[in-house]
Parts: structure tokens; sequence; C-alpha cells
């Protein structure tokens, strides 16, 4: 009965059943699951107690060959087999049952009971099945009953290791959750989705027909990445989904071929960045090779999961980690759209290149306006306007056949409008598009041949145009929806989007007679320039827009009343944001985050983004006196705005915390080093060592435990004391400079003339 022993799972069962009382001690809920499972354990320790009585595990080798021999081979196979499942069934029971381990074990953990109903019900089947076996096993004292028993317990054997390979391949995608939130925080699906709902049948196939198969298969001069380029307006984020779909398609008859897919996006910065791309093409290629996270799951585990976002993946790693997965006989492809958007687009030029120069499997395709990379580098395939010319007639068909107004035209107005557009359009996609728009606006078919005859020339003429027909009195918002488009961090709904556009900096309240009406009128005002998405996010049109809107073209122009700067974007949208937060409408502090979420849209915005956009901007008076009339407000009952906004940073938090906790934790904390600098610089008398947050730490224990260097220096330099044990570690920030995590906390006290050995 090697290599698992009945009593070394009795055991094992008492373990499990020690944890489940802990559990059933200390947890309120679900008494009456870890009940019945109490009671399934404890059957089936008493069965293997029987077990261990009856065949004795304590019986000399002589006497066990003996038995053995009498009974026949099956004994000792089925018997090793039916132990051996019952222990992993166990283990993997266990492990789930206790409790998270942390680095500094002087940190309580909540105990919390870990299954659902549904994943009770599959253990009570499981203990029910081994129960089965063992009984089995029992009743088993005749050669007649061998045979019989053998097939039941082949069946169940087969029937809980499939439940166990199950539950294995849950725990294990349940594990990497976690990490993939590290390595991808963001998903590609929502720009894919609405790139696809852009594209019309018949159109792309120029490139997916004639050029992809063959790229793939046979890229020219060993040159395994290729550039689309082609200007804003041409149809590149559409075809790219075109190209995502058809590659979908390949992988789902090639098991050896595998791709990634990612578009970066002027509505969100976080799709900007490189490490966030190169992270989200790693996590999809581990959805068919799993193998690929070995090496980032090692990194991801010497990180202390508080401070997973404040420490990105090592950019490296994640390169190498596709590289070494291309050395396989897997085909990897890479499609990445637009990082012409990001500012770190010559790093991800970079980085792609490298793969694709390192790798024979890989591939990888770009659709971009602009390219830093070199012939020598790379393929190039110039989208011009004559390599659009049969999409756009395609196109242009389309709509004039599916669109509720325009089909109902005659033939011959139709085909003065296709040979109209077909004629002007040189290869702008979204010119056509905005064209046909305009047409369908009007009226009867006479206005259409008027504004046939009257289209603008270019895509800037057609969105001054727009721009023209917004009357006065909607200037203002639409001004503020396109500024506020153009600079988010994320995309806005259209509810906090109207709260916003109606806010000025001298407003103390906003109620419902403030708000805009009907609730959808910046999506009549502004069309042709801003969408709404299935996730209810709002968005301009398009890329295009942006940069017609911050062009120094339209400085000079008629509409040069809505030019945007993006030099003052950020400190504009910091003021915006806190004179948001600085409402009456949140000055009765913590418990009404929740309340006023449900009827104020744009808090979770304001009180996440605030200091992000702090920290890219100047602090001059105006910012610094907002501030400091927002912190002002903890004196309020229930810290009055600051605990609304402490309660909408850290979801759950204790009151007691919030009542305790000074701004200058909260901004140490989260890195908001501007922040850090206008409250010093407000308050000389400030206790820069004063303990907050959970455990009582210093602002300078929070800023160098999230290795918020920049903080942490400043704190250094104005006084804040290293030495201060933090309650909830037990180290200093000398300590923890001499753990080997934490070199760059080293390094940073050495900079700041810091003696390591006081």
């Amino acid at each position: 009965m090697d290599p698992i022993s009945i009593t070394g799972l009795i055991i094992e069962v008492s373990n499990v059943l020690s944890c489940v009382i802990k559990y059933t001690k200390a947890v309120q809920g679900s008494k009456d699951d870890m009940r019945k499972l109490s009671e399934e354990l404890f059957a089936l320790k008493g069965i293997l107690e029987h077990l261990s009585t009856g065949i004795g595990d304590n019986t000399p080798t002589s006497e066990k060959e003996t038995e053995s021999e009498s009974s026949g081979p099956f004994d000792r196979d089925v018997m090793a087999r039916v132990l051996f499942t019952t222990n992993e069934f166990l283990q993997t029971l266990l492990q789930e049952l206790e409790e998270p381990a942390t680095k500094f074990k002087k940190l309580k953990q909540k105990l919390e009971w870990p299954f659902t109903q549904d994943q009770v019900n599959a253990h009570l089947v499981r203990l029910e099945r081994v129960k089965s076996w063992l009984i089995l096993v029992i009743t088993a004292d005749t050669a007649a009953a061998e045979k019989d028993l053998h097939q039941e317990i082949t069946s169940l054997s087969k029937n809980l290791k499939e439940d166990l390979r199950i539950r294995e391949q849950e725990r294990v995608q349940k594990d990497n959750e976690a990490l993939f939130k590290w390595i991808a925080p963001v998903s590609p699906a929502d720009s894919h989705l609405r790139a696809s709902n852009g594209r019309r049948i018949g159109t792309g196939r120029w490139f997916t027909k004639s050029y992809l198969k063959a790229w793939l298969r046979d890229p020219l001069d060993d040159k395994r990445i290729l550039f689309l380029v082609g200007k804003s307006g041409t149809g590149k984020t559409t075809l790219f989904a075109q190209i995502v779909g058809e590659l979908t398609n390949m992988a789902q008859h090639d098991p050896n071929l595998c791709f990634a897919y990612f578009y970066c996006t002027i509505s969100n910065t976080a799709s900007q960045a490189a490490v966030n791309i190169l992270g989200s093409l790693v996590a999809q290629l581990a959805r068919s090779n799993p193998g690929i996270l070995e090496d980032i799951r090692s990194l991801y585990d010497k990180i202390p999961k508080t401070q997973t976002h404040s420490q990105p993946v090592n950019f490296s790693a994640l390169e190498d980690a596709i590289i070494r997965h291309s050395n396989g006989k897997s085909r990897i492809v890479i499609l990445v759209d637009a990082p012409n958007e990001s500012s770190e687009m010559e790093y991800i030029e970079r980085s792609l290149l490298y793969m694709a120069r390192l790798s024979l499997n890989i591939r990888i395709l770009v659709t971009t306006t602009s390219t830093r990379a070199s012939s020598k580098e790379a393929n190039f395939l110039n989208i011009r306007a004559e390599t659009m010319e049969e999409d756009i007639k395609t196109f242009i068909q389309y709509r004039l056949e599916h669109d509720t107004t325009l089909r109902n035209l005659t033939p011959k107005l139709q085909a003065e409008i296709a040979e109209t557009l077909f004629k002007d359009a040189d290869g702008s996609f979204r010119w056509v598009q905005l064209s046909l728009d305009n047409l369908c606006s009007q009226r009867t078919a006479k206005a259409m041949r008027a504004s046939l005859s009257n289209l603008p020339g270019t895509l800037r003429e057609m969105y001054a145009s727009t721009l023209e027909r917004v009357s006065p009195e909607d200037e203002p918002f639409v001004y503020e929806a396109l500024f506020w488009l153009s600079f988010a961090k994320r995309p806005l709904t259209l509810r906090g989007l109207n709260e916003v556009v109606v806010l000025d900096e001298t407003c103390t309240t906003l109620d419902g007679d403030m708000m805009l009406v009907p609730r959808d009128i910046l999506l009549q005002i502004c069309q042709g320039l801003i969408s709404v998405d299935q996730a209810g996010h709002v968005n301009l049109a398009h890329s295009s827009v942006k940069e017609f809107l911050t062009s120094e073209w339209i400085r000079s122009s008629r509409v040069k009343r809505f030019a945007l700067d993006a030099t003052t974007a950020d400190a504009t949208i910091m003021r915006k944001c806190l004179t948001y937060l600085c409402l009456d409408n949140f000055k009765h502090g913590y418990h009404e985050f929740k309340r006023q979420t449900k009827v104020r849209s744009f808090l979770y915005y304001a009180a996440y983004f605030w200091p992000i956009h702090g920290t890219h901007c100047e602090f001059g008076p105006p910012e610094r006196a907002l501030v400091n009339r927002f912190f002002a407000t903890k004196s309020l009952p229930r810290r009055g705005n600051f605990g609304v906004w402490i309660e909408a940073l850290i979801p759950g938090v204790k009151p007691s915390i919030i009542e305790t906790t000074e701004p200058l934790y909260y901004a140490a904390s989260f890195g908001m080093a501007s922040v850090v600098k206008a409250i010093l610089a407000s308050d000389p008398s400030v206790d820069i060592n004063a303990p907050g947050g959970r455990t009582g730490a210093t602002p300078l224990f929070a800023a160098c435990w999230r290795r918020n260097h920049e903080v942490a220096e400043f704190l250094l330099k104005a006084g804040a004391d290293p030495r201060k044990i933090d309650p909830g570690t037990g180290i200093s920030v000398l300590g923890m400079a001499r753990l080997g995590n934490y070199l760059d906390i080293r390094d940073l006290l050495v900079r700041c003339n810091v003696d390591l050995k006081a």
C-alpha cells in the first residue's frame, strides 16, 4: 500500500477537519456547508480507521506479502491507486482551506470561507466517491467479486481523476488571474469589438486574401516585421480588426499558430504604456501555452502583493518570455495597432524589432501613421489612395444599399453620390463616412444635391464645418466634452461626461437642475466627433479628431475657439476634479461614497485620477490653494469631502482609519509627489512622521513600501525619520533597506546621506 499509507491518510483527514472546524468557529456564514463537509470527512476517517484495523498498516512485511499473494495483485495495485488518488484529493482540499501565507507573519489575515455553494457540492460528491471506493475494498472479500469490484473502482477512479483534473485547472486559472492582472492590466477586447463594428463586408480583402498569408509564410528578405503605414482616416484600425479575425480563424485550424493582438487608444493612457502592451501579448499567448509564464511567475512571487500596483513586470522579462516561447514548433504572430498614439512609440518599436530579429518563428504586423524603423530592419506597405479604391467603392455601395435614408433615393442620385465621393475621397474612409453622415442629415433630395456640391475637400475642413454648425449656446458644452475626451486618462460614461461639462470652478453644488436635457444631447450636438461604445463609454469618434483639435492649423482657423492646449490639460483637469470633490454634495463624509456613486458618475474618476493628473503638471498658487481647501474638509463631521475621497480610494476602509490618518500619509502612499510638496509648503508645522493607515506606518515607510521613490526622497530631505518602526511589519525603513528585495531603497538612503548603520 505504499507510497501512501492508510495511517497517513487518517492524519491528512484530521488536518482537513481541523481547518474546517477552525472556519466553523471563526466564520459567521456558511455554517451548514461546514457541517456537511465535516460529517463527510468524519465518515471518511471512520472508514480509513476500519481499514487500518482490518488490514493493519503495522503488519510485518512477510505477512503483508502472504496476504497479497493470497488475494492476487488486485489488492496491491488497486489499493495503491485508491489511496494515492484519495491523498491527491485531500491535499487539494487542504491547500484551499489553509490561510494564505504572507511575507510578514505578523500581518493578520482575514479568515473567510473559501468555497461557493457549487464548490462545496462538488467536494461533497468527490468525498462520496472516495468513500464508495473504500467501502468496496472492505466488502471485496472473495476472488469472485474482484472482477466486478475492479470495474467499479476503475469507473470511480476515472470520475474522481477527472474531477481532480478540472479542479486543478480551476486552481491554476485562479492563480493566474492575479498574475494576469499584474502583467496585463489592459484588455484589447473592447477596442477590438469597437473596431470590428466599423468594418463592412467586402473591404480589406486586398490585404487579407492576397498579402497576409504569403507574408506569414515567407516574409520578404527575412524581415519578420511589417509596418502598414497610412495617414489618419484611411481605415487602418478597421483593417487591423479584420486581420485579427482572419488569424482567429486560422488559429482554430492550425494548432501550431499562436497569435496575440493589442490596440493603443487615445481614450485610455494605460493602453499606451509599452509594458502594458507587451504584458497583454504575453497573457494572450499563455492561454495556448501556459509555460510562457514560468519565469514571469517567479518574478511575481517575489513581490509583496501590496506592491504589484507600483511594480510593473520587468519589460525585458516579457520580451525574453515571448522569444523563448517562439523557439518551439509554434509560429507566433503579434499584431499591434496605432503605437503612434503612445509617447513611448520609439520604445515599443524597438522592442518589436528586437523580438523579430531574434526569433525565426515570430511575425509582427504594426498599423501606424508613422514609424522610425528603417528599411534595413522591416518591410513597409504604404496605404495609398489607389490601394483603398476598391474598399471605398464597397463601403459607399454598402451605405447606399443599407442606410435607411440613402437606400430610398433614386438610382440617379445614388449614382451621383457614389461618383462624387469616390472621386474626392483621396483614400480617406473617414472623410467618406462623414460625408455620407452629412448627406443623411438632409431632409430633402434637393438639399442633398446642394450639400453634395459643397462638401469640404479635406478631413480637417470637414471637422471645421461640423464645429461651425454648433449653436452658440451649445459651444461651451461641446468644447468641454471634446477637451475631456481628448485628455482624460480613461474613458468616461455619458453620465459622468454630462456632469463634468456643466461644472465650472466656482460651483459649490451639483443638482438635477444643472444637468443636460435630454441625457444623450451631447451625442446629438457632437455628431461625427464623439461616439458611445457597447460598454457605455464615450470616446472621440476617431483619433484624427484629437489631431485636428490640437493642430496648429485650428489655431488660426475660423473655429479656433475650439482649439485645445495639451500643455495645460493636466492642470485644468486636476483643478476640475478637486472642484468636484469639494462640492457640498460630499461634505457629509464617509459612508456617503456608495450612495453618491449611484447618482454622481464622475466621482470615481475625480477621486482616483486627480493626483495622477497632478503628477504631470506644475503646482502654482491656484493649485496649492485648491489642495489646501480640499484637505481642510477633514475637520468636517466624518472627515467631510476628504473622508469620501479616502472611501473611494480604499474600498472597505475602516472609519477609525479615516479618522486618524492625515492627508500626508495618503499623498505619500499613493505617490502624489506634487501634493506632498504642497502639504509641507502650506503647513510647516505638520508632523512628517505621523502614523497612519491600517498598520500605523509613517508617510516615509508607506512611500518606501510602495516604491514611490520621488516622494520618499522628498520626505527624507524634509526631515522624515527612517528609523521609525512600522507596527505592522516590525521593521523600519532602515531595516527594509537591508532586505534583498529593497536594494533600490538602500540606494535611495545612500543618495540622501542616511547612515545605514544607524
